[in-house]
């Protein structure tokens, strides 16, 4: 059994070169191997001695070199998670629950999030800083880089997706299938009576057929022989520009009159949209009926209650990081694939 002696707390500060492992093992007065494994949280210890390891360890601001363990192990220790902007509440849920997920295993996260996903896989891919990635929501930006690129990073896709479309990807992946979700809401709408059921989302590829709520909504409406109405309120990718969407809403709205049933995109355009009706005097339900997408708290808290499709976000993560881990244990095993259904959340919002 190693124990650990005092350690002095002014004494063997180093200000001139990075800390390294011996140096926390010789201030601790244990095997260097001790050190590793109290603060990667394996070997057999005492709760005390790995304690007064990390301490130390911290005293004398350790920092892992990932470099130079990834030369000796071939692993850095470290996943990135791409997303899209957290500024956006589902993103930054999804980013919290798989941290937890990671932090759980002792791997550290590298969290990327930008305007430009493509730019960021392409640079994760060609580089040596992660031993993989989870690529949230990025499916086109995945397809193009692994059509070029060849072999690529240990990668797991997870996000929306309908499952036709992901036998285009050939890294594993975990789709989230929204299609019968957003069956049941626009159906829902057409059975309360809405004569004219609009979707409402932030940018032109929203409104593109890849995308599976714009799939469904379509064919939805062609099939009872209804007009398609989908309001592009031209924002961009972040969702979160709430005052933009409420702005030009409004303008759409006053242009061209209200539908008397809306699907949103996601929660926050829902949001947005639940204040911009509220501006011009329309009353949720009693004049539109509203729907979001994914499934935010949030929706709970508004009077009244907004109806939103729930998506599994808590099984995705927890499957993204297990996928991940097979992978890079078993690098030949056949591709990994998962479908994860989500379901229409009625509420108030949708009352007769």
């Amino acid at each position: 059994m190693n124990e650990v002696k005092p350690s002095k707390p002014d004494a063997g500060r180093r200000k001139s070169k990075s800390v390294t492992l011996h140096d926390v093992a010789q201030r601790a007065g244990v095997h260097v191997m001790t050190v590793s494994n109290a603060l990667k949280g394996t070997g057999r210890m005492t709760a005390t001695t790995r304690a007064t390891i990390c301490r130390i360890a911290a005293e004398l601001n350790y920092k892992p070199n990932r470099a130079a363990r990834a030369l000796v192990t071939g692993r850095t220790g470290a996943v990135a998670v791409v997303t899209g902007p957290v500024s956006e509440h589902f993103y930054a849920h999804v980013v919290h629950l798989l941290e937890l997920e990671l932090a759980a295993s002792q791997t550290q996260m590298i969290f990327m999030c930008s305007r430009y996903p493509e730019r960021d896989l392409e640079f994760l891919i060609q580089s040596s800083m992660v031993d993989g990635l989870i690529a949230i929501d990025a499916f086109s930006e995945l397809r193009a880089l692994s059509s070029t690129q060849g072999a690529i990073l240990p990668c797991v896709y997870a996000g929306v997706l309908h499952p036709e479309l992901a036998p285009s990807l050939s890294v594993d992946c975990i789709a989230v299938d929204l299609s019968d979700a957003a069956q049941d809401a626009v159906q829902a709408l057409l059975d309360l009576g809405c004569e004219r059921v609009a979707y409402l989302v932030s940018n032109e590829g929203m409104a593109h057929s890849e995308d599976v709520r714009a799939r469904t909504y379509r064919a939805a409406m062609e099939q009872v022989g209804r007009r398609l109405e989908i309001i592009n309120v031209d924002i961009g990718i972040d969702t979160s520009r709430r005052d933009l969407t409420r702005a030009r809403l409004v303008e759409h709205i006053q242009t061209h009159g209200a539908p008397d049933g809306l699907l949103c995109q996601n929660d926050e355009m829902a949001i947005s949209a639940y204040r911009a009706l509220r501006d011009i005097g329309l009353r949720v339900p009693d004049d539109v009926r509203l729907i979001g997408c994914d499934g935010l708290d949030d929706m709970d808290y508004f009077d009244p209650p907004l109806a939103t499709i729930m998506q599994p976000v808590e099984k995705m993560c927890a499957l993204a990081w297990e996928f991940l881990q097979i992978r890079l244990k078993q690098p030949e095993v056949p591709l990994q694939r998962a479908v994860l259904r989500a379901q229409l959340r009625q509420r108030a919002s949708l009352a007769p």
